[in-house]
């Protein structure tokens, strides 16, 4: 009896349906995670244009007051890319 069960097409389409249910949530994982990889690589040029912006500006500030600035490590001349990190 376990025997026809197993190869009869009643079994056969149970196994058919849980393999389509695994599929369609492994595309559903693929496509979220292509979509959330686009939207943290914008967000990391975003955050790469803010952190340039801001040393560019220290920069030109100190570069006015001299040394009544205080030093900020990070931003003396250091790639701001290491602020990403």
């Amino acid at each position: 009896m376990l025997y026809d069960y197993l190869t009869g097409n009643e079994f056969k389409g149970q196994m058919e349906a849980i393999v389509e249910g695994f599929m369609a949530m492994k595309q559903s994982i693929m496509k979220e995670r292509i979509q959330m990889e686009k939207l943290w690589k914008e967000r990391e040029k975003q955050l790469e244009k803010v952190l340039l912006s801001t040393s560019g500006m220290y920069g030109s500030v100190k570069g006015i007051a001299g040394a009544g600035v205080s030093d900020i490590p990070m931003l003396d001349g250091g790639d701001s890319t290491d602020l990403l990190d």
